[in-house]
């Protein structure tokens, strides 16, 4: 089974679309025990989990072992938002280290390009049964000095989104915030690849407005994690997609 399609399966078995974001802060000893207790609580209502460097940078690959084992239990796809760029050996030897580490995808930047860049992490994945989300646009509002840059014409996010559907990637990672971005690049991949929206909550992005413009699922992080209660919080989210 595709990474996608193992991540659609989740969604639909916990009934949530929502991807849970553990960018969590404060005191490094204690971050990898409060991701853990937020998984426990969580998982049953989750599509996903994402991880970046606020854990793997403190915690290391074997600091978030407990991690990889609560979403393996739970069938919850983990994805290292690692924004992967470099050249093909250096990118090679990363996806094996995190692929081998309980990670079930990775989310890289196009701008790396394909020859000697991502194409053989993303036959390498394919090989697995991992996954490859490539970058198009981001949530923070110094993305269009890069991503919105045209050549020609054309914004680089475009042409970004042509490569998932020409490279053969999982999938779309497209700010919530930009609804029309994402129906774009909605019209440009392919029906299976999907487009996950991070920027929800705090950065001013509305989950269910993202899913009715084309994404498939929202990535939550600090509206979440930092809630009084995370689980009613979770819930909220879940509830005002599925009114949508």
């Amino acid at each position: 089974m595709k990474f996608g399609e193992r991540l659609k399966d989740s969604s639909k078995r916990h009934g949530s679309k929502i991807i849970l974001a553990l960018d969590i802060t404060g005191p490094q000893s204690s971050r990898a025990e409060r991701a853990e207790a937020l998984l426990v609580e969580l998982g049953d209502s989750l599509a996903g989990v994402k991880v970046n460097f606020q854990l793997l940078l403190p915690q290391g690959l074997q600091g978030l072992a407990r991690v990889a084992e609560i979403c393996s239990e739970k069938a919850l796809p983990l994805i290292a938002d690692i924004k992967l760029n470099d050249i093909e050996s250096t990118n090679l030897e990363t996806v094996e280290l995190l692929f081998g580490s309980g990670f079930d995808a990775v989310i890289a930047n196009p701008f790396a390009g394909h020859n000697e860049g991502l194409s053989k992490v993303i036959a390498r994945a394919r090989a697995l049964g991992k996954g490859v989300i490539l970058l198009v646009y981001m949530s923070h509002a110094g993305a269009e000095e890069g991503y919105a840059l045209k050549v020609g014409e054309e914004p680089m996010y475009l042409r970004f989104a042509r490569k998932v559907r020409e490279w053969g990637a999982d999938g779309a990672i497209v700010s919530a915030k930009s609804l029309e971005i994402i129906k774009d690049v909605r019209r440009t991949i392919d029906p299976w690849q999907l487009i996950l929206s991070p920027g929800i909550g705090f950065q001013g992005g509305e989950a269910d407005k993202a899913i009715r413009a084309g994404t498939d699922l929202a990535i939550v992080g600090r509206s979440i994690i930092d809630a009084k209660s995370p689980r009613a919080m979770l819930r909220e989210f879940n509830q005002s997609i599925s009114d949508s």
